[in-house]
């Protein structure tokens, strides 16, 4: 009955470990992932403020109209609010869902100037996506929608002999797509930058004839030749999240590669291809303007961006609470090696009482393997190798010379292990004068774990055998080669770092371990021909 009560108690250890295991993992992770958005994440206040003169339309002619384009949830970035101020104009939001645009469109029918104030507050999250050119969503384009973005007009002249000068010299090929693109882009990127007398920088023609171009005029000119390369490509126009009282729009462009809508931009110093910054927000697809009037050029607009305080989470992260005292990543840097290595010790406990009670390996002690791989990792195994050599052959042969002057034991033990520090030190001193260690210094922690380690193998040999003794340095240091891997595993050291509470499934594992009470792999191996005979 006993019996049964310990194995039900340890059935319900395990399982109490497991929950408050799972528990306080759960809640820092939690926490963690609380308060890493919070820093991660910026808010920002993104403000128009639009002047526009309607003219009264006549009998039978639509009202003026005010097109105004919108920032719109993308992987990256979340409208959080928004507040829109338009006295006399009636409004209308339109979501296209072949360009994924968002606008306001603004109508009246009576003539006179009106003022628009718009403003957004908007959430950028780095951890929602690395670069929102990857997140473009695969598609198809329809004849259509090809003929449409491959056409010529006067922004884009795709038949000029400007643009088809440069095209003649690209590679040529369906499978040099991708070539023709880099060809362009970086022909685009060369173009000199305007001064302020050159009133034709945003022409294509004027551009690459004068092989000078502003911002604009990059971007357009990489649309007319991806256009005249028969490569579809359109203008996106939007706005670089960063403080200013006066933005203007910045403009780039996207081609149609791979079913997806790829962005460039050549006008930013060596440009950006295939991958835009997150900060930058697309407003308007297939459009250079963030405002239109049609039929109107008479609106006045100005962008402010601002970026706002940040949120609570990141204030309370800021500041001093006795929780944080369970929090390891607060300490220095320089401590998180030493605190990882610490943490990674239990499971190098594991790993030896696994050995030790399942598999049937003797060791030297519970702590030993996991010591010895310590030295190794501080040392470098190369270096940890040569150490455990030194010391093995010094206590052995120390112990032989000693052997004839019939000492007692602990004076001929201190008497080895003085000579094992002797020899040592001058390895040391050896393998730096070799440079094949970084310093002294990376072999002190060896050197004494090593020390004790030979204290422990002499001990064994008094008490027990020197071939018994030999077999458990076998044992130890097989079970040593496995701790190595397991604490030299920096991914682990950190994860445990970070979630130090993961040592409760640790401890329930242990006792799963302590309560194992079936016949061990090597008793299987030894008695097989007992087994055998049995069977027969």
């Amino acid at each position: 009955m006993s019996v049964l009560s310990a194995r039900v108690l340890s059935q319900l250890v395990v399982i109490g470990f497991v929950l408050l295991g799972l528990l306080t993992t759960g809640l820092r992770y939690q926490a963690r992932h609380e308060s890493q958005i919070a820093l991660e994440d910026s808010l920002w206040r993104l403000a128009y403020q639009l002047k526009f003169t309607a003219e009264e339309p006549l009998a039978g002619e639509p009202d003026a109209t005010l097109r105004v384009g919108l920032p719109a949830n993308r992987p990256h970035v979340e409208v959080v609010d928004s507040e829109y101020f338009h006295n006399g104009l009636a409004a209308e939001f339109i979501d296209s869902p072949t360009n994924g645009n968002r606008e306001l469109i603004l109508t009246t029918d009576q003539g006179g100037e009106y003022t628009v104030t718009a403003e957004f507050e908007i959430k950028l999250s780095p951890e929602s996506s690395s670069s929102w050119g990857q997140m473009q969503a695969m598609e198809s384009l329809t004849d259509t929608s090809r003929a449409r973005f491959t056409s010529s007009d006067e922004e884009f002249p795709v038949l000029s002999a400007g643009v088809q000068s440069v095209v003649r010299q690209t590679p040529r090929g369906e499978e040099n797509v991708w070539k023709v693109l880099q060809y362009l882009f970086q022909h685009c990127s060369n173009l000199g930058s305007p001064s302020a007398d050159d009133d034709g920088a945003d022409n294509v023609e004027w551009a690459l004839a004068n092989k000078t171009a502003s911002a604009l005029g990059k971007a357009r000119s990489m649309v007319a030749l991806c256009r005249a390369a028969n490569i579809p490509a359109r203008l996106v126009t939007g706005f670089e999240l960063r403080r200013s009282d006066n933005v203007r729009p910045h403009v780039w462009l996207e081609v149609f590669y791979g079913h997806r809508w790829v962005p460039f931009d050549p006008s930013l110093g060596y440009g950006y291809a295939r991958l835009m910054p997150i900060n930058f927000i697309p407003i308007r697809r297939g459009g250079e303007r963030v405002v239109r009037a049609p039929g109107s050029n008479d609106v006045q607009a100005k962008y402010s961006i601002l970026r706002l305080p940040p949120s609570k989470a990141v204030l309370e992260t800021e500041s001093r609470r006795p929780s944080q005292i369970f929090d390891l990543t607060r300490l220095p840097v320089k401590m998180h090696e030493v605190l990882s290595l610490m943490l990674l010790l239990p499971l190098g406990a594991l790993i030896t009482a696994f050995f030790r009670n399942v598999i049937g390996i003797r060791t030297f002690g519970t702590f030993s393997p996991a010591l010895l791989a310590m030295s190794f990792i501080y040392a470098a195994w190369g270096t940890g190798i040569v150490i455990l050599i030194v010391v093995i052959v010094t206590g052995l042969v120390g112990r032989s010379l000693l052997e004839r002057l019939h000492l007692l034991m602990v004076p001929r033990l201190s008497i080895v292990l003085t000579l094992i520090i002797l020899c040592v030190v001058f390895s040391v001193s050896l393998l730096d004068y070799l440079e094949w260690t970084h310093s002294a210094q990376a072999v002190l922690l060896p050197m004494v774990i090593l020390t004790i380690f030979i204290e422990r193998f002499h001990v064994t040999a008094e008490e027990d055998s020197v071939a018994f003794a030999l077999q458990l340095v076998v044992g130890t240091t097989i079970v040593s080669a496995f701790c190595y891997l397991l604490l030299n595993w920096d991914d682990v050291g950190r994860l445990l770092l970070i979630y130090p509470e993961a040592h409760f499934f640790t401890i329930a594992i242990f006792i799963l371990i302590g309560r194992y009470s079936g016949y061990r792999l090597v008793e299987l191996w030894r008695f097989r021909d007992l087994v055998r005979s049995s069977k027969s």
